[in-house]
């Protein structure tokens, strides 16, 4: 064989080889199609857990027919006191508590919450907060007696002050004589 042919023969190859590589990595990633399913769910549990929402505050209302508990609350973006009304169903779950009929007005409770179909909360977590019996809570309408003794500003709040001195003793007065005698 002449020179000249072998060499177009080994380019010609080397092409086809090169091509014939580029061909399967073509069809191998056309064998494996994305899986849109495992896409989708991911995508779905990802929006669950960014749509779940929180609240804590007081109940202000209970509707027993209706399987709802409004809760007024503080919205820390508005610094304003709101009430949310909150659907109780079969997949709501209860800490502290048994069930919604164990729910009393002004009780605090801390609710996870989801906004479901006709943009109603769905309430999935109620966390029933126990009041701390322990310690008794100030009732801060009624006016507290202030203390008498002047508070000194220029006193740390960590210092010990000293007990006050111990007055002096006094010395008996002698007993006065009757000079008449």
């Amino acid at each position: 064989m002449n020179l000249k042919k072998v060499v177009v023969l080994s380019g010609f190859v080397i092409v086809l080889i090169s091509t014939t590589g580029r061909i399967a990595f073509a069809e191998d990633a056309a064998v494996a199609p994305i899986d849109q399913a495992v896409i989708t769910s991911d995508q779905q549990s990802t929006q669950k857990e960014t749509d779940m929402q929180w609240a804590w505050g007081e109940v202000t209302n209970l509707d027993h027919q209706a399987n709802t508990v409004t809760l007024k609350y503080l919205d820390y973006e508005t610094d304003q006191e709101k009430d949310l009304v909150l659907v109780v169903d079969e997949k709501t779950t209860f800490e502290n508590i048994k069930d919604f009929n164990e729910l009393k007005l002004k009780d605090t409770l801390s609710i996870d919450y989801m906004v479901g179909a006709n943009n109603k909360n769905i309430a999935k977590n109620i966390s029933f907060e126990k009041p701390d019996v322990s310690s008794p809570v100030p009732d801060l309408a009624q006016p507290t007696a202030q203390s008498e003794i002047p508070v000194d500003a220029s006193i740390a709040a960590n210092e010990v002050l000293a007990p006050p001195a111990p007055a002096a003793p006094q010395e008996p007065v002698p007993a006065v004589q009757d000079q008449a005698q």
